[in-house]
């Protein structure tokens, strides 16, 4: 006969979170996810030992703290562990980083992302946050053969800001001034070749000089550059030695003979905006880290959360 402790207890089970089931299994099994994920940590100063402060290899073991082992460089004389200048670093919950992980490989708005997790909306919050400071930062540094080039536009938002710079803006307002208005509007530019090498920034104008400014050095010479109608991109080419294929989409001709388009970057906005829907507006101050989730995402072999992790684990800054 089943005890009625052992029964309701069952039913109880039924309410559990996706983590939390995940986290009664390795309990069952026997197996300490902090202690595992503490070790998967160590290893990188074992295969790359590096100071954090002086990027010196001379390091000494010295003592251990919260579990995790402590290192001290016999270089600077500063000591360290693991986590040290990288993302993760002072971060609580050890057992629930992948968890997280998992969360924002699924798209999960922040409130979707605590709950599943069982932290707090803040906690979620500067986890996203933290996760996302290194994704941002990658992307395409050489770009060459036929490169498209195009920019969008995301609404300036201060969301979440305290206190405003400007008046906030009421729900179906107009824009307070007609076309591509710095008060209302933010120029993202999206530099993509054939090879599905992409690479992004926000701008705060595309004039000739900014574009010339960003993309120095990263465009192959000789490449086919291939833009709208947009004057900017005319003497970008000829500054930086490119063939120059224009877009007269206003005219009709969106494709020059069957090849040379706009319309991998033009699908590739069309998807980053789909996907920035669902958080409801995105504050502009963070929206180079909206785009390095997304442009990290975009490359399918990307979505597993051993590897984002691994990213996790990097020095900031190297």
């Amino acid at each position: 006969m089943i005890p009625a402790q052992f029964t309701k207890l069952m039913t109880e089970l039924e309410n559990l979170t996706d983590s939390q089931v995940r986290y009664i299994e390795k309990w069952l099994k026997g197996t300490d996810s902090t202690s595992q994920l503490i070790s998967e940590l160590e290893e990188r100063m074992v295969e790359k030992p590096e100071c954090p402060h002086c990027h010196s290899s001379l390091i000494n073991r010295h003592g251990k703290v919260n579990k995790m082992q402590r290192y001290r460089c016999k270089n600077c004389g500063k000591t360290f562990v693991a986590t040290t200048a990288t993302p993760l670093a002072r971060l609580r919950y050890k057992e629930l980083w992948l968890d997280y992980i998992r969360c924002m490989l699924d798209s999960k708005v922040l409130r979707e992302c605590a709950k599943e997790c069982g932290i707090n909306l803040k906690t979620s919050f500067r986890w996203r946050h933290r996760f996302l400071a290194l994704p941002s930062t990658l992307k395409a540094s050489r770009l060459e053969g036929i490169i498209e080039a195009d920019e969008t536009l995301f609404p300036y938002s201060e969301k979440g800001a305290k206190k405003l710079s400007r008046p906030p803006h009421k729900r179906g307002m107009k824009a307070q001034k007609r076309g591509r208005s710095k008060e209302d509007w933010v120029p993202v530019l999206t530099v993509r070749d054939r090879a599905k090498n992409t690479y992004e920034a926000i701008l705060p104008d595309v004039t000739t000089e900014t574009l010339h400014k960003e993309l120095v050095g990263k465009l192959e010479k000789d490449s086919v550059l291939c833009s709208d109608g947009y004057k900017s991109y005319i003497a970008l080419s000829e500054k930086n030695d490119l063939i120059h294929k224009r877009l007269d989409m206003a005219g009709g001709i969106k494709v020059i003979d069957k090849v040379f388009h706009i319309q991998n970057v033009n699908a590739y906005h069309s998807r980053l905006k789909l996907w920035i829907k669902r958080f409801h507006g995105v504050a502009t101050k963070y929206l180079h880290h909206y785009l390095g989730w997304f442009r990290y995402m975009d490359t399918p072999e990307n979505l597993n959360e051993n590897r984002l992790f691994h990213i996790q684990q990097q020095l900031m800054g190297t």
